[in-house]
């Protein structure tokens, strides 16, 4: 039986027991994705107070995996501590561009090309992960205007810093799109010219034989495959996703030959290995009689059928699948490509029916 707990209380008990897991936890895990299920844009979903509320009544881990990002984990679990009313641990939190952290041993001292987010937000990102050389399109752009004259340079309130532009005539060893892109004009052109050029140097692109002959010039990897994501707008707008295609068709007509690229993010296996990693941490599983880890039993709650449900599905997780974001069927229809364990109308009846499945299994 679920007894109701009050906000109030269930502030106080979030902050008296601490932000990691306690010795009586729940055999099971929820992950949440956020966009679309806890809130759209910056509108904290009804549903949601009443879902954590539940999970903590009931002593159950549970951690955030988006493909949202853009920023620090730090300061995203802060925005998302203010919305949701209690605390968010960053250390619970996973965003697109966290498991590109994989990618620091190979290019620590390599010239980075880091795509997406607002001003330099991303640029900070990848240098807390390590990476020690970062160019922005907003900084090669704030140095040659001329790059994509149909966009103006961003107003910033505070001038680029001259050593933020040490890097912006080196030339290009990976390009890594972090965040959605805000300028796609500029950004499309900026990636096209990093993998035609010659040798990675911007202003320069191999001749039309070489081109259509040989690979691109630079790896280019994206921190999430999403085409569309929800927001308070009443249907779903463009991801990252659709900048890649974007950027995959231009490629292929001018070079002839189709774009080579990495994808993080869900329903990528990488990022949900990433995510087992984290509850390994938060909620270790202690030893079977023969001596060997019991397999972990994770319910994923989302919005997005193509990356939510098809990387749970995929990875062995149980999938639930909410109808307060992308997925909008008329009943309860459940999803013709990549159908969930179940489907519910939002987060709280996700939790009320993860509760009861395990419920369940405890009177078998």
């Amino acid at each position: 039986m679920i007894a109701h707990l009050s906000l109030r209380s269930f502030r106080n008990t979030y902050l008296t027991r601490g932000l990691h897991t306690t010795p009586n936890a729940a055999p099971f895990n929820v992950v949440f994705d956020i966009d679309g299920v806890l809130i759209k844009g910056k509108r904290l979903i009804p549903q949601t107070r009443r879902a954590l509320e539940l999970l903590w009544e009931n002593n159950v881990p549970y951690i955030f995996l988006t493909n949202g990002g853009g920023v620090r984990e730090t300061e995203k679990a802060e925005e998302l501590s203010k919305k949701l009313g209690v605390p968010v641990n960053p250390d619970h939190l996973i965003v697109s561009h966290s498991p590109m952290r994989a990618l620091v041993p190979k290019y620590k001292d390599s010239n980075v090309l880091v795509v997406g987010g607002v001003g330099s937000s991303c640029k900070h990102v990848a240098l807390d992960y390590g990476f020690r050389n970062v160019v922005t399109p907003e900084e090669v752009h704030a140095v040659h205007p001329s790059v994509c004259p149909i966009s103006s340079c961003e107003a910033r309130p505070v001038p680029i810093e001259k050593e933020y532009l040490k890097n912006v005539g080196k030339p290009i060893d990976a390009v890594m799109v972090f965040h959605d892109s805000v300028d796609w004009g500029r950004d499309l052109q900026l990636c096209l010219d990093a993998l035609a050029s010659k040798g990675g140097a911007l202003g320069t692109v191999k001749d039309p034989e070489e081109l259509q002959s040989t690979k691109q010039s630079v790896p280019i990897y994206f921190s999430n495959p999403d085409i569309v994501w929800s927001n308070e707008y009443p249907v779903p707008r463009f991801g990252q996703g659709a900048f890649r295609l974007c950027l995959e068709k231009i490629y292929k007509t001018l070079a002839g030959q189709e774009l080579e690229y990495t994808t993080y993010g869900k329903p990528m296996t990488s990022t949900y290995k990433y995510a087992e990693t984290l509850l390994d941490k938060i909620s270790p599983l202690a030893p079977g009689p023969d001596g060997r880890r019991p397999k972990r039993t994770v319910y994923a709650v989302g919005d997005n059928p193509y990356a939510d449900i098809a990387g749970a599905n995929a990875y062995g997780w149980n999938s639930v699948l909410v109808k307060t974001g992308v997925f909008k069927p008329r009943g309860y229809e459940n999803h013709h490509e990549h159908p969930a364990a179940t489907v519910v109308d939002h987060v709280e009846d996700a939790v009320r029916w993860i509760i009861a499945q395990e419920e369940k299994k405890k009177r078998q």
